[in-house]
């Protein structure tokens, strides 16, 4: 009864880290360019299990398993039209760079603004600045001069060098990550476009479902393994 006791704990552990990403992948539908989150499971120690003589029987018992990684979908969400001078959807591959205090962050959230600061007009995105085909902040000549701006897309060799950062950014999470600018060609820019979010709402309410029962079922199992634990400790006594 222990061991099913701690295995079910497990489990109603690993379900619940699962709805806590669901419920983010959940808040986010509306967010601008937002990419859902997926975990990613492994199991925890297996042992033997031996027969009534002690014998090999080549069967082994699990411990449950755990979430060992959140993975990120960069999939594609639906460019729409908001007719915003300063709203900019990628349509395929690649980021826009945006610098925080020297440090260079990512997003495919194009939601940006004209910010003036000392006699200058940046073009930002959540307090920084986004840069160009040349890694240098956008100065614009005036607020409303955005028709002649070289946005700086970027492409990683390996997505998975991502992290979230906050704000619908990313940073890389491997100091040897690289990036490097578009080629021509490769993705589009739509200008009074934003990338919608690719969260599926009807693919998240199916395992929303799958989640909570799983998680009832090993809270269930946790309630009668404890049950028959007192039973047998009484019947000790």
């Amino acid at each position: 009864m222990i061991k099913a006791y701690y295995t079910a704990t497990n489990g109603a552990i690993s379900n619940k880290n699962y709805l806590d990403v669901l419920s983010n992948n959940m808040a986010n539908i509306q967010t601008t360019a937002f990419k859902k989150s997926r975990p990613e499971f492994s199991d925890l120690i297996y042992t033997n299990i031996r027969g009534v003589e002690g014998e090999n029987t080549n069967l082994k018992s699990g411990s449950g398993s755990k979430i060992n990684n959140v993975s990120i979908s960069f999939s594609q969400g639906a460019p729409y039209l908001t007719g915003v001078p300063t709203d900019f959807a990628i349509l395929g591959e690649g980021f826009f760079a945006v610098e925080f205090e020297e440090e260079i962050l990512f997003t495919r959230a194009g939601n940006f603004e004209v910010v003036t600061m000392d006699d200058e007009n940046y073009l930002m995105y959540q307090g920084g600045y986004v840069l160009n085909n040349e890694e240098a902040p956008i100065i614009l000549e005036s607020p409303e001069d955005i028709n002649n701006i070289n946005l700086g897309i970027f492409v990683f060799n390996n997505k998975g060098d991502l992290e979230q950062a906050g704000n619908n950014l990313f940073r890389f999470s491997n100091e040897d990550a690289e990036y490097e600018l578009i080629e021509t060609g490769d993705s589009k820019v739509l200008r009074g476009y934003l990338e919608s979010s690719n969260v599926e709402v009807s693919e998240e309410i199916v395992k929303l479902i799958q989640i909570q029962k799983a998680f009832q079922l090993n809270t269930t199992v946790i309630k009668t393994a404890d049950e028959i634990e007192q039973t047998i400790n009484s019947l000790k006594g």
